[in-house]
């Protein structure tokens, strides 16, 4: 009767397993050697593998040629905006010219000359040296309060030809008071201004006609309103002080993280490299206390600190003399990188992050505001970013889930003995452990009872279904490269309750927890994860039957 029970067990029990709902990932059933031990399913975790399901778009990994993995980021950053430089709006300058006393008496022509200083600002406080028009107006505006005919000219020696050198001169005639107007076209042109203050010169040189019959009595008056409008600019030099711009604002969902909870993950060596090109002919400093890590909920976790911070690197300018008026500017090259030794980038990625907030901002003319800049529609900084992190970690309790079912539990009644059947075969150089919880269908755990408050609840048996040792580093030679995976079995045997309750079970939840070897974080040593590492994980139930043959 007893190898007739066994026979059915053997059969019963293939069929409670329930295998269609393990739900491991690459969940396959396979016998575990023993033959009294039937199988309830193995879960096999390939790094490659593993590694790849937690990446996004904006992620991915990289095997290197030993298969070592490295997470890898790229992004590009482009900012552009001249106007946070100098920003030149119209400009209109006026003046007054007053005629001389003249009694009437006979016919006769009256010169008059005068020199006026007139002012060219941009919207902020930036010293002008020059600037080369694209297109843009000029537009003389003359109103006359003389009798007789005024002819007048007006030299504007600071505004010229590029081509000739030959200075802007407007030309006309007003007869017996009233307006006239006189515009020239900016293109080909330019304008230099005084060094301090953006100042030009505007000669006027007049004649009036006068008849015997008119006098000048002296009050009589020249004004103009000279404007120059409609302006864009192929070049503007300058001195242009100390702005505050925003280079770049981006963010990185890091999927890796998002995805799953990686909190205790600490990098070793990893690193974030900008390389900065710059055309516009200004130095920028760089200021880093923006890059933070973000949760889930946008709140910061961590910003980004160190001597990257304190010490603000700066990226080069173009050479000032590059540009032409129709030739863009040299690219000045900075690389940047944020690694170790001058942050606290481990810190940051290892409080594992959902987001990775680029927040850089940028200082123009960091080290002297009196240098000579330049910017041309064409300038931009352009950065391309990598985030490079090597697969040479820490762990610290580092924790992986899943569950198999049990489908309407387990009834063994009838057997002598029953025990769970733990076997590991490990190549990650991590040690573990493993802890089981038999789960009803509304997930109360019945075995072990974790509830303090029930009256079943034993401390001892808590313990023998948590946190047993069973994963255990495998031998690392000296390039910390893992030679020979280990591998482990533990039973853990189960009382006559226990063996009732299993008839009331759904499902069994199994929690990994991986951790460095502790004389290796004492050393802050780093080990190597190759993209083929795998960590084999196999659950049993065995039987013991007393079987007189």
């Amino acid at each position: 009767m007893k190898k007739f029970v066994y026979v059915i067990l053997c059969a019963f029990l293939v069929a409670a397993c329930n295998i269609g709902e393990l739900e491991f990932d690459n969940l396959e059933v396979t016998p575990i050697k023993g033959p009294d031990v039937f199988p309830l399913g193995t879960s096999k975790y390939v790094m490659r593998d593993l590694l790849g399901k937690q990446t996004g778009d904006s992620l991915n990994f990289q095997e290197d040629s030993t298969s070592l993995l490295t997470l890898l980021y790229h992004d590009t950053i482009t900012y552009n905006a001249q106007d946070d430089f100098v920003q030149i709006g119209d400009i209109t300058q006026s003046g007054t010219a007053t005629a001389p006393a003249s009694p009437a008496g006979t016919a006769r022509t009256v010169p008059f000359n005068q020199t006026f200083t007139l002012e060219y600002n941009p919207q902020g406080d930036e010293e002008l040296d020059s600037v080369f028009y694209a297109t843009g107006d000029l537009t003389l505006v003359t109103t006359s309060t003389l009798p007789g005919t005024l002819n007048y000219t007006y030299t504007i020696d600071n505004t010229t030809n590029i081509n000739s050198g030959n200075p802007v001169i407007l030309s006309g005639t007003i007869a017996n008071g009233g307006n006239d107007t006189q515009t020239q076209s900016l293109v080909n042109h330019k304008t230099n201004l005084t060094s301090n203050d953006n100042t030009f010169t505007v000669d006027l040189n007049a004649t009036v006609n006068l008849a015997a019959t008119d006098a000048l009595l002296g009050t009589e008056e020249i004004s103009f309103a000279l404007t120059y409008g409609n302006q864009t600019f192929n070049l503007i030099y300058g001195k242009f002080g100390q702005d505050t711009v925003q280079v770049g604002n981006q963010s990185i969902d890091l999927d890796f993280f998002s995805q799953s909870n990686r909190s205790g993950i600490t990098f070793g060596n990893p690193s974030i490299s900008f390389d900065f090109r710059n055309s516009f002919g200004l130095p920028v400093g760089v200021d880093f206390s923006g890059v933070s890590g973000l949760d889930g909920n946008g709140a910061t976790i961590i910003r980004l600190a160190g001597d990257i911070v304190n010490n603000r690197p700066i990226i080069a300018g173009s050479d000032v003399n590059s540009p032409g008026p129709n030739t863009p500017g040299e690219t000045a090259q900075s690389i940047i990188e944020i690694n170790r030794a001058n942050s606290n980038i481990v810190a940051l990625l290892g409080s594992a992050p959902s987001t990775l907030q680029f927040g850089v901002t940028g200082f123009s003319n960091p080290s002297s505001q009196g240098a000579l800049n330049y910017v041309q529609p064409t300038s931009q900084i352009q950065a391309f970013v990598t985030m490079e992190v090597p697969f040479e970690i820490q762990l610290e309790n580092l924790q992986e889930t899943g569950s198999f079912g049990l489908g309407d539990g387990l009834d063994l009644s009838d057997v002598d003995s029953v025990f769970i059947r733990i076997v590991t075969e490990n190549q990650l150089p991590f040690n573990g452990t493993v802890s089981l919880e038999v789960q009803n269908e509304d997930s109360v755990s019945l075995i072990p009872v974790l509830d303090t408050t029930d009256p079943l609840y034993d401390e001892a048996q808590v313990a023998r279904f948590t946190d047993i040792p069973i994963i255990k580093a495998p031998l690392i030679n000296i390039n910390g490269i893992v030679t020979d995976p280990s591998g482990f079995t533990h039973d853990i045997y189960l009382t006559k309750e226990e063996v009732r309750l299993l008839g009331d079970a759904s499902h069994v939840i199994i929690t990994m927890t991986l951790n460095t070897p502790v004389s290796q974080t004492s050393r802050e040593i780093y080990v190597k994860i190759l993209a083929n590492y795998s960590l084999e994980l196999t659950v049993g139930v065995g039987a013991q039957f007393n079987i007189d043959l």
